[in-house]
Protein backbone atom coordinates (compact mmCIF):
# COMPACT_ATOMS: atom_id res chain seq x y z
CA UNK A 1 0.00 0.00 0.00
CA UNK A 2 2.81 2.34 -0.92
CA UNK A 3 0.56 5.19 -2.05
CA UNK A 4 -1.63 5.14 1.04
CA UNK A 5 1.19 6.49 3.15
CA UNK A 6 1.54 9.50 0.92
CA UNK A 7 -2.03 10.60 1.36
CA UNK A 8 -2.97 9.73 4.88
CA UNK A 9 -2.95 12.95 6.62
CA UNK A 10 -1.06 11.51 11.26
CA UNK A 11 5.35 11.50 20.30
CA UNK A 12 2.42 12.19 22.79
CA UNK A 13 2.62 11.67 26.44
CA UNK A 14 1.22 8.22 27.15
CA UNK A 15 -0.72 8.56 30.37
CA UNK A 16 -0.62 4.96 31.46
CA UNK A 17 -3.84 3.98 33.19
CA UNK A 18 -2.00 1.99 35.84
CA UNK A 19 -0.15 5.04 37.12
CA UNK A 20 -3.26 7.18 37.02
CA UNK A 21 -5.17 4.55 38.99
CA UNK A 22 -2.38 4.25 41.55
CA UNK A 23 -2.13 8.02 41.86
CA UNK A 24 -5.84 8.41 42.47
CA UNK A 25 -6.04 5.82 45.22
CA UNK A 26 -2.63 6.00 46.87
CA UNK A 27 -1.83 9.72 46.72
CA UNK A 28 -2.96 12.19 49.40
CA UNK A 29 -6.51 13.46 48.96
CA UNK A 30 -5.31 16.95 47.97
CA UNK A 31 -3.17 15.48 45.17
CA UNK A 32 -5.50 16.12 42.23
CA UNK A 33 -5.81 14.19 38.97
CA UNK A 34 -4.56 17.29 37.13
CA UNK A 35 -1.43 17.34 39.32
CA UNK A 36 -0.78 13.66 38.68
CA UNK A 37 -1.11 14.17 34.93
CA UNK A 38 1.13 17.25 35.05
CA UNK A 39 3.85 15.22 36.78
CA UNK A 40 3.56 12.46 34.17
CA UNK A 41 3.83 15.03 31.38
CA UNK A 42 7.06 16.39 32.87
CA UNK A 43 8.53 12.91 33.30
CA UNK A 44 7.60 11.94 29.75
CA UNK A 45 9.15 15.09 28.32
CA UNK A 46 12.34 14.32 30.23
CA UNK A 47 12.33 10.83 28.70
CA UNK A 48 11.97 12.34 25.25
CA UNK A 49 14.95 14.59 25.88
CA UNK A 50 16.98 11.56 26.94
CA UNK A 51 16.02 9.80 23.71
CA UNK A 52 17.11 12.83 21.67
CA UNK A 53 20.44 12.70 23.46
CA UNK A 54 20.81 9.03 22.54
CA UNK A 55 19.95 9.75 18.91
CA UNK A 56 22.57 12.49 18.81
CA UNK A 57 25.19 9.93 19.75
CA UNK A 58 24.46 8.15 16.46
CA UNK A 59 25.37 11.23 14.41
CA UNK A 60 28.72 11.91 12.81
CA UNK A 61 30.98 14.14 14.94
CA UNK A 62 30.58 17.07 12.56
CA UNK A 63 26.77 16.71 12.67
CA UNK A 64 26.82 16.59 16.46
CA UNK A 65 28.87 19.78 16.46
CA UNK A 66 26.31 21.56 14.27
CA UNK A 67 23.25 20.62 16.32
CA UNK A 68 25.05 21.26 19.62
CA UNK A 69 25.93 24.75 18.39
CA UNK A 70 22.29 25.37 17.43
CA UNK A 71 21.13 24.21 20.85
CA UNK A 72 23.66 26.44 22.64
CA UNK A 73 22.56 29.47 20.62
CA UNK A 74 18.92 28.61 21.27
CA UNK A 75 19.50 28.30 25.02
CA UNK A 76 21.27 31.67 25.26
CA UNK A 77 19.11 33.64 22.82
CA UNK A 78 16.12 35.76 23.70
CA UNK A 79 13.06 37.10 21.94
CA UNK A 80 12.61 36.39 18.23
CA UNK A 81 16.21 35.13 17.96
CA UNK A 82 15.23 32.17 20.09
CA UNK A 83 12.63 31.12 17.50
CA UNK A 84 15.19 31.48 14.70
CA UNK A 85 17.56 29.04 16.39
CA UNK A 86 14.72 26.68 17.21
CA UNK A 87 13.77 26.68 13.52
CA UNK A 88 17.38 25.76 12.73
CA UNK A 89 17.15 22.79 15.11
CA UNK A 90 13.87 21.64 13.52
CA UNK A 91 15.33 21.92 10.03
CA UNK A 92 18.44 20.01 11.10
CA UNK A 93 16.40 17.06 12.35
CA UNK A 94 14.20 17.18 9.25
CA UNK A 95 17.33 16.78 7.12
CA UNK A 96 18.42 13.89 9.31
CA UNK A 97 15.04 12.28 8.53
CA UNK A 98 14.13 12.16 12.20
CA UNK A 99 10.48 13.35 12.12
CA UNK A 100 9.78 12.40 15.73
CA UNK A 101 12.59 14.62 17.00
CA UNK A 102 11.52 17.45 14.68
CA UNK A 103 7.96 17.15 15.96
CA UNK A 104 9.08 17.47 19.57
CA UNK A 105 10.90 20.71 18.82
CA UNK A 106 8.00 21.97 16.67
CA UNK A 107 5.78 21.44 19.71
CA UNK A 108 8.24 23.43 21.80
CA UNK A 109 8.08 26.21 19.22
CA UNK A 110 4.29 26.31 19.48
CA UNK A 111 4.60 26.57 23.27
CA UNK A 112 6.96 29.53 22.86
CA UNK A 113 5.07 31.50 20.23
CA UNK A 114 1.53 30.68 21.28
CA UNK A 115 0.51 30.96 17.62
CA UNK A 116 -2.22 28.64 16.34
CA UNK A 117 -0.38 28.18 13.02
CA UNK A 118 2.61 26.81 14.91
CA UNK A 119 0.33 24.58 17.00
CA UNK A 120 -1.25 23.26 13.80
CA UNK A 121 2.22 22.54 12.38
CA UNK A 122 3.12 20.66 15.53
CA UNK A 123 -0.09 18.61 15.46
CA UNK A 124 0.29 17.83 11.78
CA UNK A 125 3.83 16.60 12.32
CA UNK A 126 2.77 14.18 15.04
CA UNK A 127 -0.24 13.04 13.04
CA UNK A 128 1.63 12.42 9.79
CA UNK A 129 4.41 10.42 11.42
CA UNK A 130 2.15 8.32 13.68
CA UNK A 131 1.34 5.82 10.93
CA UNK A 132 5.00 4.97 10.43
CA UNK A 133 5.84 4.35 14.09
CA UNK A 134 5.94 1.03 15.88
CA UNK A 135 2.61 0.02 17.37
CA UNK A 136 3.78 0.78 20.90
CA UNK A 137 4.67 4.35 19.89
CA UNK A 138 1.59 5.21 17.84
CA UNK A 139 -0.55 6.19 20.84
CA UNK A 140 2.17 8.61 21.91
CA UNK A 141 2.18 10.43 18.56
CA UNK A 142 -1.60 10.44 18.15
CA UNK A 143 -1.97 11.71 21.70
CA UNK A 144 0.42 14.63 21.11
CA UNK A 145 -1.44 15.45 17.92
CA UNK A 146 -4.79 15.23 19.69
CA UNK A 147 -3.64 17.65 22.37
CA UNK A 148 -2.57 20.15 19.70
CA UNK A 149 -5.81 19.99 17.74
CA UNK A 150 -7.97 20.20 20.87
CA UNK A 151 -6.11 23.37 21.85
CA UNK A 152 -6.75 24.88 18.41
CA UNK A 153 -10.45 24.03 18.53
CA UNK A 154 -10.83 25.70 21.91
CA UNK A 155 -9.92 28.97 20.21
CA UNK A 156 -11.27 28.22 16.74
CA UNK A 157 -14.24 25.83 17.08
CA UNK A 158 -14.95 26.00 13.33
CA UNK A 159 -11.43 25.13 12.19
CA UNK A 160 -12.26 22.30 9.78
CA UNK A 161 -8.70 20.99 9.38
CA UNK A 162 -8.21 20.75 13.13
CA UNK A 163 -11.58 19.04 13.49
CA UNK A 164 -10.76 16.45 10.81
CA UNK A 165 -7.35 15.79 12.33
CA UNK A 166 -8.79 15.46 15.82
CA UNK A 167 -11.35 13.02 14.45
CA UNK A 168 -8.55 10.91 12.98
CA UNK A 169 -6.69 10.91 16.31
CA UNK A 170 -9.80 9.81 18.18
CA UNK A 171 -10.52 6.98 15.76
CA UNK A 172 -6.91 5.77 15.84
CA UNK A 173 -6.66 5.81 19.63
CA UNK A 174 -10.12 4.41 20.40
CA UNK A 175 -10.61 1.61 17.83
CA UNK A 176 -13.29 -0.04 19.98
CA UNK A 177 -15.39 3.13 19.94
CA UNK A 178 -14.47 5.23 16.89
CA UNK A 179 -17.84 6.91 16.36
CA UNK A 180 -16.96 10.12 18.20
CA UNK A 181 -14.15 10.79 15.73
CA UNK A 182 -16.16 9.70 12.70
CA UNK A 183 -19.10 11.87 13.75
CA UNK A 184 -16.77 14.84 14.10
CA UNK A 185 -15.59 14.44 10.50
CA UNK A 186 -19.14 13.88 9.24
CA UNK A 187 -20.07 17.21 10.79
CA UNK A 188 -17.39 18.88 8.67
CA UNK A 189 -18.90 17.39 5.50
CA UNK A 190 -22.43 18.34 6.57
CA UNK A 191 -21.29 21.93 7.00
CA UNK A 192 -19.13 21.96 3.85
CA UNK A 193 -19.99 19.31 1.27
CA UNK A 194 -16.92 20.33 -0.79
CA UNK A 195 -14.33 19.46 1.88
CA UNK A 196 -12.54 16.67 0.03
CA UNK A 197 -10.13 15.93 2.86
CA UNK A 198 -13.04 15.07 5.15
CA UNK A 199 -14.79 13.08 2.41
CA UNK A 200 -11.68 11.04 1.65
CA UNK A 201 -11.07 10.36 5.31
CA UNK A 202 -14.58 9.02 5.72
CA UNK A 203 -13.83 6.77 2.76
CA UNK A 204 -10.68 5.53 4.47
CA UNK A 205 -12.61 4.76 7.65
CA UNK A 206 -15.14 2.78 5.62
CA UNK A 207 -12.30 0.73 4.12
CA UNK A 208 -10.80 0.06 7.54
CA UNK A 209 -14.17 -1.19 8.82
CA UNK A 210 -14.76 -3.37 5.75
CA UNK A 211 -17.59 -1.22 4.36
CA UNK A 212 -16.17 -1.21 0.86
CA UNK A 213 -19.24 -0.02 -1.12
CA UNK A 214 -19.57 2.96 1.25
CA UNK A 215 -15.89 3.74 0.76
CA UNK A 216 -16.26 3.77 -3.03
CA UNK A 217 -19.24 6.13 -2.72
CA UNK A 218 -17.13 8.52 -0.64
CA UNK A 219 -14.21 8.44 -3.06
CA UNK A 220 -16.56 9.03 -6.00
CA UNK A 221 -18.11 11.91 -4.08
CA UNK A 222 -14.67 13.46 -3.65
CA UNK A 223 -14.02 13.11 -7.38
CA UNK A 224 -17.29 14.84 -8.23
CA UNK A 225 -16.29 17.74 -6.02
CA UNK A 226 -12.76 17.91 -7.45
CA UNK A 227 -12.06 15.94 -10.67
CA UNK A 228 -8.35 16.76 -10.33
CA UNK A 229 -8.14 14.72 -7.12
CA UNK A 230 -6.36 11.90 -8.87
CA UNK A 231 -5.52 9.95 -5.71
CA UNK A 232 -9.22 9.12 -5.46
CA UNK A 233 -8.80 6.87 -8.53
CA UNK A 234 -6.17 4.91 -6.64
CA UNK A 235 -8.37 4.60 -3.57
CA UNK A 236 -11.32 3.38 -5.65
CA UNK A 237 -9.18 0.85 -7.50
CA UNK A 238 -7.58 -0.38 -4.33
CA UNK A 239 -10.99 -0.77 -2.67
CA UNK A 240 -12.32 -2.78 -5.61
CA UNK A 241 -9.26 -5.02 -5.26
CA UNK A 242 -10.12 -5.61 -1.60
CA UNK A 243 -13.61 -6.61 -2.75
CA UNK A 244 -12.11 -9.13 -5.18
CA UNK A 245 -13.32 -7.18 -8.23
CA UNK A 246 -10.09 -7.08 -10.21
CA UNK A 247 -11.76 -5.86 -13.39
CA UNK A 248 -12.83 -2.57 -11.83
CA UNK A 249 -9.70 -2.44 -9.70
CA UNK A 250 -7.49 -2.53 -12.77
CA UNK A 251 -9.71 -0.02 -14.57
CA UNK A 252 -9.32 2.64 -11.88
CA UNK A 253 -5.69 1.91 -11.10
CA UNK A 254 -4.77 2.27 -14.76
CA UNK A 255 -6.67 5.55 -14.86
CA UNK A 256 -4.60 6.64 -11.88
CA UNK A 257 -1.44 5.48 -13.64
CA UNK A 258 -2.27 7.50 -16.77
CA UNK A 259 -2.50 10.67 -14.68
CA UNK A 260 0.90 10.24 -13.03
CA UNK A 261 3.48 12.81 -14.18
CA UNK A 262 6.56 10.61 -14.27
CA UNK A 263 7.65 7.18 -15.44
CA UNK A 264 8.88 6.14 -12.00
CA UNK A 265 5.45 6.59 -10.43
CA UNK A 266 3.78 4.93 -13.39
CA UNK A 267 6.11 1.94 -13.02
CA UNK A 268 5.25 1.72 -9.31
CA UNK A 269 1.53 1.67 -10.06
CA UNK A 270 2.02 -0.93 -12.79
CA UNK A 271 3.98 -3.12 -10.39
CA UNK A 272 1.19 -2.79 -7.85
CA UNK A 273 -1.42 -3.77 -10.44
CA UNK A 274 0.58 -6.86 -11.38
CA UNK A 275 0.99 -7.76 -7.72
CA UNK A 276 -2.77 -7.55 -7.18
CA UNK A 277 -3.47 -9.63 -10.27
CA UNK A 278 -1.01 -12.27 -9.11
CA UNK A 279 -2.62 -12.46 -5.67
CA UNK A 280 -6.06 -12.64 -7.27
CA UNK A 281 -5.00 -15.54 -9.48
CA UNK A 282 -3.54 -17.40 -6.51
CA UNK A 283 -6.83 -17.06 -4.64
CA UNK A 284 -8.95 -18.27 -7.55
CA UNK A 285 -6.72 -21.25 -8.42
Amino acid sequence: MFMKKGFVLQMTVILLSFFLFAGLYLAPKNYSVAKIQEQQVTESKNNIREQVGEIKQQLKPEEQAVVNAFEQQYASAGGSAKIVWLDSIITFWDRQMRPAVSAVFADEKADLTGKLDDRMESGNRFLSMAEFLKEEDKAWAYGEARTAFEEILKQQPDNADAKISLGICIVETTPDNPMQGITMIREVVEKDSTNTRAILQLGHFSVFSGQFPNAIKRYEQALRVDPTLIEAYFFIGDTYAKMGDMENAELYLRKYKELQPGEELQDQVEAYIEELKLKSNIKTN
